[in-house]
């Protein structure tokens, strides 16, 4: 990483990150740091492509930030559970629901509470479970639509337009792997939403229609098996013929947590590989040093009345630290300290900051009087006969 001084006191980094270098299966896949955006790895990632039931993510993430209430009860509706029959592709709406896609097994008239329909949604891929969602918290399914898309693009998802929030095909029902690692990054931190993908099981309690029932995660790297990876956090699968098999989900190590969306796998089996292959990388690297600017190096600024310019040093070493598939792009300001004369040697005077590019402070060292700087004897006069007149 290069810095060069500029005026104004800035500092400028060029990004110098290695993307990471391994080949996957999926045709369209990311890996970001969900803290920072950091992208470490990606391919054909800005493509727009069918999301199959990802798109879950999306609902759950609006549904989560947006309207909030796990308790709201919510009956299911007919037009929710409305199916498409094989003649009616062209008259059917966008959301309807198809007989081969994967069901909570909802009823009508069953009244849930939101809390135990997401739970449906996101661990069993439930379709009726989103409809029911959408337009329970909504009003009509047709309205929870467009704020949804309103919502995706006030998040930064510049290439991503949903018709339905289950995934089920529609030609322009589409996102990209960048944008669902964008919902992904802001839906983790949501602690409802990460403690339900990383469940195992849910015991769905008894309703008004159904008895007590046991629901059981449908992925299989939390799963005790040949997928399972201890550093899963959880995540969400899904799958139709235009789409094939897709997956988004985070890991964490040492605090790190990262997302991986893979996109287009014709083998179910390769987005669990592609998942793990793409963390052991990230996480097997180890961190580096970098230091910015030298406690040694002079920083000179005039004050008006002062005999000499202050000269000012770092008290330490302004450095950071980072993985090299994430090295940041680094801009670092001096910060000067509203100060009066005279400034006595060792006085701070300010700090210098290492910003990244999404104006995160990454590091940060103070500056102080390498001398002391007093003011002219015209100063000092006029400073005296300020303070008799007061």
């Amino acid at each position: 990483m290069r810095l060069i001084f500029c005026c104004l006191c800035l500092f400028l980094g060029e990004l110098c990150a290695v993307q990471l270098r391994l080949d996957v299966h999926a045709r369209n896949a990311i890996l970001m740091n969900a803290e920072t955006g950091a992208v470490l790895y990606e391919k054909h990632a800005h493509v727009p492509v069918h999301p199959a039931s990802t798109t879950k993510v999306a609902t759950a993430l609006y549904v989560l930030d947006e309207k909030g209430d796990l308790s709201q009860p919510i009956t299911v509706s007919s037009n929710a559970l409305k199916m498409k029959g094989p003649k009616q592709v062209l008259e059917a709406a966008p959301y309807w629901l198809t007989s081969d896609g994967t069901m909570m097994g909802l009823a009508k008239g069953e009244t849930l509470s939101l809390e135990v329909l997401l739970h449906g949604m996101l661990m069993v891929s439930g379709n009726d479970a989103a409809n029911v969602i959408a337009e329970g918290v909504s009003g009509s399914i047709h309205q929870f639509m467009q704020e949804l898309n309103q919502y995706l693009q006030r998040i930064g998802c510049k290439n991503t337009l949903f018709l339905n929030p289950h995934g089920l095909h529609h030609p322009e029902h589409v996102t990209t792997a960048y944008d669902l690692a964008l919902m992904m990054q802001k839906a983790v931190p949501i602690p409802s939403f990460r403690q339900i993908i990383s469940k195992r099981t849910y015991r769905k309690p008894k309703t008004n229609k159904q008895p007590e029932g046991l629901i059981k995660a449908f992925n299989p790297m939390i799963q005790p098996g040949k997928y399972f990876y201890s550093k899963i956090v959880g995540g969400k699968t899904g799958f139709h013929s235009a789409a094939q098999n897709s997956y988004v989900v985070a890991a964490e190590q040492d605090g790190r947590t990262l997302i991986a969306v893979l996109l287009g796998c014709t083998k179910r089996e390769e987005r669990y590989e592609d998942a793990r292959n793409l963390f052991e990388a990230a996480f097997g690297e180890k961190k580096m040093e970098r230091v910015l600017v030298r406690s040694d190096e002079l920083f000179t600024k005039s004050y008006a009345g002062a005999k000499t310019a202050l000269a000012a040093t770092l008290a330490s070493n302004l450095e950071i630290s980072f993985y090299p598939a994430e090295e940041p792009e680094v801009k670092a300001y001096v910060h000067w300290d509203s100060v009066s004369l005279p400034i006595r040697k060792g006085q701070r005077v300010g700090e210098i900051r290492a910003l990244d590019s999404a104006g995160r402070i990454l590091a940060s060292s103070e500056l102080f009087a390498r001398t002391e700087v007093k003011g002219t004897f015209f100063f000092v006069l006029k400073e005296q006969f300020n303070h008799i007149f007061r």
